[in-house]
């Protein structure tokens, strides 16, 4: 038994357009659902085609995909975001053909839209808290090893290398030990506040464990590096105090250029080698300054 709907009783945006040609779409017309979501009067669009209507962006967008549908005959999902005047909206919308009785040709399709902007927003949230270090706001980890396997994936195309660096907080242990943990936390802000400083575009920082933190810097050479981690060891010498500490924070440094074909894993093992050295050396240099102090005195 046939049945009307009728549109605007539906609670969703509903938009049914003619197909034209096969490459072309005409808005037969929306629902009011579509007219409150989307802030179009169906008088100001229904007759008009999707570039009559729409911005060149989404104008673009929409007719390539219901050219698929169109030659297709199939269904498609995809979401989209739309600049209203309220801002950026997401929208998940599925599109579905009408066939002609006669021909078996799609003459119509009718596009159904759900917002979606909350859940967009709340999966970036997610995923700001699974890829961001939350005492510095820093990647963490696993963020910092997205951002290296997109590095070597442009470095393929790009055949430019880049560079990964080892940085330690020396004697965070001391200075949990006498100051207590809220400075410690507060001094490891503080270095991650000066390696953020210390970047350029397109590269991270990122912490990676209590004291250790990463770089990934846009050297693609090892004398480059060498210069760029000698000016981080300029700013370690000249002093980098915090008011947490009466004595100035220092820093360990170690790095190694990835050449494309190189394994991240074991450039970063060489910039690790390379910090725990120079530790060493500032560990023993602290030791012989502390034996001359104790003599002197």
């Amino acid at each position: 038994m046939p049945m009307n709907l009728d549109l605007n009783a539906l609670d969703v945006p509903v938009v049914i357009s003619d197909v034209e040609n096969g490459i072309d779409f005409r808005v037969f017309g929306i629902n009011q659902a579509a007219e409150r979501e989307f802030g179009l009067p169906n008088s100001d669009v229904a007759g008009c085609l999707f570039r009559e209507c729409f911005d060149a962006r989404l104008a673009a967008s929409l007719t390539e995909r219901y050219r698929v549908c169109a030659r297709t005959g199939k269904a498609q999902q995809f979401e989209e975001y739309i600049d209203l005047a309220s801002g950026r909206r997401w929208f998940r919308t599925t599109i579905s053909p009408f066939r002609d009785a006669s021909s078996g040709a799609v003459v119509r399709i009718m596009s159904v839209s759900q917002d979606i902007t909350l859940m967009k927003r709340l999966h970036g949230k997610l995923q700001e808290f699974a890829y961001q270090d939350p005492l510095t706001g820093l990647a963490n980890r696993r963020g910092f090893d997205q951002a290296v396997e997109n590095a070597c994936d442009e470095a393929v195309y790009t055949g430019h290398g880049f560079s990964l660096a080892v940085v330690d907080l020396d004697e965070l242990k001391a200075i949990n030990d006498t100051h207590g943990h809220r400075v410690g936390d507060a001094v490891i802000r503080f270095v991650a506040e000066t390696l953020t400083r210390f970047l350029r575009p397109r590269e991270v920082a990122a912490r990676v464990g209590g004291d250790e933190f990463y770089l990934l810097l846009r050297e693609p050479t090892r004398d480059d590096l060498d210069r760029r981690l000698d000016r981080l060891r300029e700013m370690v010498d000249q002093g980098l105090h915090t008011p947490s500490l009466d004595a100035p924070v220092t820093l360990s440094v170690g790095g190694a250029s990835w050449h494309p074909g190189d394994d991240a894993h074991n450039v970063l093992s060489n910039a690790d080698a390379q910090m725990y050295a120079e530790k060493g050396i500032r560990r023993l240099v602290r030791f012989i300054d502390q034996r001359m102090s104790s003599v002197a005195a």
